[in-house]
Parts: structure tokens; C-alpha cells; sequence
């Protein structure tokens, strides 16, 4: 879609509103901060713990070639996103009911509570393609850095002054109600994000490929697997990096535990975090536009190896509540420039015709990789802590490694 098209403007500004405040919304249920310390108030167990912390980042991911399958064909793909903004607003709104249902029972306050919000995240990941994909049709590939940028920088700032409101909300309130109002103000936002996008003028698809069957589709994608090459090293390189899922968890849960931290720092990491993430945004955002993708890839992976380096520093030497928000500033620069990085470089590598299928392919084959944070609690369970934050900085230096082999798409002139 060219920057001339008379719709460019309003849909890239609509496209940043809605990422502004969705983000913002997800950062009020953060894996690595807010969610674990209100698991932690409901079992003891790290492997519950770390699965559930990342569940909405699984239920994104895993549907997704299913959802490609439905959808590749399609001229349009904004409707059907559309009315899944209902379901998905619904299913997070029921998760919040649960926790004044069941305020008593913290049993049952975990399994309804993780039942609705498992759901809710299945319905976003079946969202995400016909996301991304309406991303391709409407925003050129030189100005994606821009967009992705400008959405994690905006949506950043939202979540960092969300961070001292959790804060606040969280020294105020008793628990379960200062999780649920946290979830209300990150309702809100979804509310407004989702409905925001609604208003996107989408172009029609020109030359959708035909209707096919689910088996042809799947058939195509194993095809894809086979004589991709570099879409292979590509699900490679993610899935090595999302080994730092093991240790995200955890981090918050070592400095309460270990470091003293009260529990309402996890409102400081946030908004320490989200600084990170702001930081490193706009330079991503420039890389994309106008170096590489694949750059933005391995040099947000260099970064990810440093937070479960300073952890497991951190048994050997003194080291401060306030020493060690230096691991939550570092894991936001790592995942901004992980976001936009392999999201762009896989728009970048897809043919038009089969964007759908590559989307959905590469996100459901790396979501089981989100367990790895289920994986982090086993270890952190069966050993301890130190010897899941070495495992992490090991697996990750690995992903570092592999990324250095993805290709470089763009062709520059000499």
C-alpha cells in the first residue's frame, strides 16, 4: 500500500491508537511483573506460576495457522476481527467477575480466573492474523518501523504511569481487589484500542490465492517448512529466543523473595521496564525503516542475554531491590526490539499471496516455546533459581548465535 493511497494517513494513525492502548492494556497484566505476584498470592507452585504467567502470550501465538487456513481466501479480513473484539472484551470482563466471585476460595479464584483468560488469549491469537494481515495491506514495508515504533512508544509511555498507578493501587488496596481494579483499568483500554481499530479503511485483497481445503492448506504450509530455507532458520532463531521465557517469571519473584522487595515494587519494575522499552523504541524503529530487520533481531537478542546474567550476579555479590530494576530496563529494550524485529522481518520475507500462512505457520509453531517459562519453574523448583537463571543465559547465548544465519532480505545498492 503506497503512501499516496488517500486512506495512508488514517489508517496509520488509527493503527498507532489502537496499539497505544492495547499495549497499555496488556502492561496492567504484565507476565514479568503484575501477573506473577498475583499468582504467587494463589499457590506455591512455580510451574503454575510460570505457565500461566505467559498463557496470553500462547494463546496469541498457537492458533494462529488455524486461523490462516479460515482466512487466507478472504478479499476482507477487518470484519471477522471486529467480532471477535466483542468476544474478546466479554471473556476478559468474565475473568474479572471471577475475582469477585471467588474472592473467598483462591482455588477456584485461579482455575476461573485462568480458565476465561486462557480463552480470551486463544481469541486474540486467532484475531492476530487478520491483524497482521490488514498491517500488510495498509502500511508499506518502509514505513513499518515507523508504525510498530510509534504504537510501543505511545503505548510505553501509557504503561509506564500505569506502573506507579499499580503501584499506588497495590500499597491501597487489599488483595484480591487491588488485582481486580488493576484489570478494570487494563479493560478499559482494551476497550478503547479495539474499537479504535474498527474504524481502518482496509483495501481489498487483488489476487487472494483460491479457497482450498484445511488439508491442501496444511499441506502447503509443511511445503513452506520444507523449501523455505530461511524461513526455517527464522523459526529457529524465535524459538531459541523465547528460551528467556524460562527466567521472565522469576525475576520479579527473586526480588521479593530473595532481594526483600515488597510487593508493590512490581508496580516500580513495570514503569523501569517500560522506560527500557521507550529507550531502545525509537532507535528499533529507525533500524527497521532504514538499516535491517535482521539487525534489530540479533542486536535485541545480544540484550536478552544480559537480564539472567545480572540474576544469577546477583547470588554472588549485594545487590538491591532498586540495583535490580537494571533487569526489568533491559527486558523492555530487548522485547521492543524483539517485537518489532521479527514481526517486520516476517511481513518482509512473505509473499503476498501466502501472508496469512506465514504468519499463522511461523506463530503457532513457536508458540510452545511460551511453556518454557513452565519449564523455568520446574528447574527453578527442582534446583533453584540460580541454576534456572545460568540455564536461561546458556539458551539464549544459543538463540544469539543462530540469528547471526538469518538472511538479509533487503537488496542495497553499490
Amino acid at each position: 500500500m503506497p503512501r499516496n493511497d488517500p486512506h495512508y494517513k488514517r489508517n496509520f494513525t488509527l493503527g498507532v491508537l489502537n496499539g497505544t492502548f492495547f499495549m497499555a492494556a496488556l502492561a496492567f497484566i504484565a507476565g514479568s511483573t503484575v501477573l506473577p505476584v498475583f499468582l504467587s498470592k494463589l499457590t506455591e507452585s512455580k510451574i503454575v506460576i510460570g505457565v500461566i504467567s505467559h498463557t496470553e502470550w500462547f494463546g496469541w501465538l498457537f492458533p494462529q495457522v488455524f486461523a490462516a487456513v479460515f482466512l487466507t481466501h478472504r478479499r476482507k479480513v477487518l470484519g471477522f476481527y471486529n467480532r471477535l473484539t466483542i468476544l474478546r472484551l466479554t471473556l476478559f470482563a468474565s475473568a474479572i467477575a471471577s475475582i469477585y466471585v471467588f474472592r473467598n476460595n483462591y482455588t477456584m479464584l485461579l482455575i476461573a480466573f485462568t480458565s476465561f483468560f486462557a480463552v480470551f488469549s486463544l481469541s486474540s491469537g486467532i484475531a492476530g492474523v487478520a491483524f497482521m494481515e490488514v498491517v500488510g495491506k495498509t502500511i508499506p514495508v518502509n514505513s513499518r518501523g515507523s508504525f510498530f515504533g510509534l504504537r510501543m512508544f505511545s503505548g510505553g509511555i501509557l504503561a509506564m504511569i500505569g506502573g506507579l498507578a499499580i503501584k499506588k493501587i497495590m500499597s491501597s488496596y487489599p488483595f484480591p481487589y487491588d488485582f481486580a481494579y488493576i484489570c478494570i483499568i487494563a479493560w478499559v483500554l482494551m476497550l478503547l484500542g479495539l474499537s479504535i481499530f474498527a474504524f481502518l479503511k482496509e483495501p481489498e485483497h487483488k489476487d487472494p490465492p483460491p479457497k482450498e481445503s484445511a488439508g491442501i492448506q496444511l499441506k502447503t504450509a509443511l511445503g513452506i517448512i520444507k523449501n523455505d530455507a530461511n524461513f526455517k532458520m527464522l523459526i529457529y532463531t524465535r524459538g531459541w529466543v523465547n528460551t528467556a521465557f524460562m527466567a521472565t517469571p522469576f525475576y520479579v519473584i527473586f526480588a521479593i523473595d530473595k532481594l526483600g522487595a515488597p510487593d508493590w515494587m512490581a508496580g516500580i519494575y513495570l514503569t523501569v521496564q517500560m522506560v527500557g522499552y521507550l529507550g531502545a523504541n525509537l532507535l528499533w524503529g529507525w533500524l527497521s525503516n532504514h538499516v535491517s530487520n535482521r539487525l534489530v533481531i540479533i542486536l535485541s537478542t545480544l540484550l536478552k542475554v544480559l537480564p539472567p546474567a545480572i540474576a544469577l550476579a546477583g547470588f554472588f555479590v549485594q545487590v538491591g531491590p532498586e540495583m535490580f530494576s537494571a533487569v526489568f530496563f533491559l527486558l523492555g529494550m530487548g522485547e521492543s526490539g524483539s517485537e518489532m524485529g521479527f514481526m517486520n522481518y516476517l511481513l518482509e520475507i512473505s509473499p503476498e499471496q501466502r501472508r496469512p500462512l506465514y504468519i499463522g505457520l511461523l506463530h503457532t509453531l513457536i508458540a510452545p516455546t511460551i511453556l518454557f517459562s513452565g519449564v523455568g519453574g520446574w528447574l527453578s523448583q527442582l534446583f533453584t533459581l540460580k541454576w534456572l537463571f545460568a540455564t536461561a543465559f546458556v539458551t539464549v547465548s544459543i538463540a544469539l548465535l543462530i540469528s547471526l544465519k538469518l538472511r538479509e532480505p533487503r537488496i542495497r545498492s553499490v
